[in-house]
């Protein structure tokens, strides 16, 4: 004998996979169609499963009905009539919404499009050299769009980074994604050729770095460059880090002059700023 609770749970697992399936088909086709062209499920699953905010899908199905309602929300409707109220969570949307706006004459989406939050807040973020700020990211939801808008004050005020120097850190990590128009590929092909040769620094992620101070007989140190965010763009972009500022972040005592000399000499040959 059949269990008839075990045959409705299986046709409610069958519906909630066809579900699913048919949100991942309408999320793909979303990438080839015009904003303007959506229709409501279609937009629902552009919310839920491109940009990773299925908390708004709900509110999303009860007041967008069409691509071209959502190309036209403001700010304002974004808080007042979809409830949200992170305003990093409505910049993420509005310059994705700006960014399909744009695509629909023939430019197609900016590459940082397809750097998502799951990206920015592991990846990005640890070869930054601060995964510390894994899970601010995270629930702020910072995709490719947003990293390429934040300034000194948003990190200070919106994420809750009060480290100078770790806003500084991010921000010439955001640079030299700017210098490469964001094109992830690109960023990893240069990497991948200076992963064993001691060149284009600029683009060094912090492991990068930590196995160059290893190389030049610094081992003992170079751990403490972990959470640091101490990466090749700071180093090569930021004119005020210097010897001294890699001696400090490495924990080399300053009555160590000949370690402080062969540091100054490593970094010289290296050609990233002395002073």
């Amino acid at each position: 004998m059949t269990n008839p609770d075990s045959d409705s749970l299986t046709q409610q697992s069958l519906s909630d996979g066809e579900e699913q399936l048919d949100r991942l088909q309408q999320a793909e086709l979303t990438r080839n169609t015009c904003m303007s062209n959506w229709r409501a499920g279609g937009v629902q699953a552009w919310m839920e499963v491109v940009m990773g905010m299925p908390m708004y899908t709900r509110a999303c199905s009860e007041n967008v009905k069409s691509g071209k309602v959502l190309l036209g929300l403001t700010d304002e409707d974004l808080e007042l009539g979809l409830g949200i109220s992170n305003p990093i969570h409505r910049r993420k949307l509005r310059l994705a919404i700006e960014d399909y706006r744009r695509a629909e004459g023939d430019q197609g989406l900016s590459k940082a499009s397809e750097m998502d939050h799951h990206w920015v807040a592991t990846s990005w973020l640890s070869d930054v050299g601060l995964p510390q700020y894994s899970q601010t990211f995270q629930s702020h939801l910072v995709d490719g769009r947003v990293l390429n808008s934040l300034s000194r004050r948003d990190l200070e005020r919106f994420l809750n980074i009060s480290d100078q120097f770790h806003q500084t850190s991010l921000l010439l990590a955001i640079q030299l994604l700017q210098m490469l128009s964001f094109d992830k590929e690109a960023l990893q092909a240069r990497r991948a050729k200076c992963e064993h040769q001691d060149q284009d620094p600029v683009v060094w992620t912090c492991h990068r770095v930590m196995k160059w101070i290893r190389e030049i007989d610094l081992k003992e140190f170079a751990d403490n460059l972990q959470g640091k965010g101490i990466h090749g763009a700071l180093m090569s972009l930021d004119p005020s880090f210097d010897t001294d500022a890699m001696a400090k972040a490495l924990g080399i005592p300053s009555n160590k002059h000949m370690l402080h000399r062969h540091l100054y000499e490593e970094m010289k040959t290296l050609a990233v700023p002395l002073k």
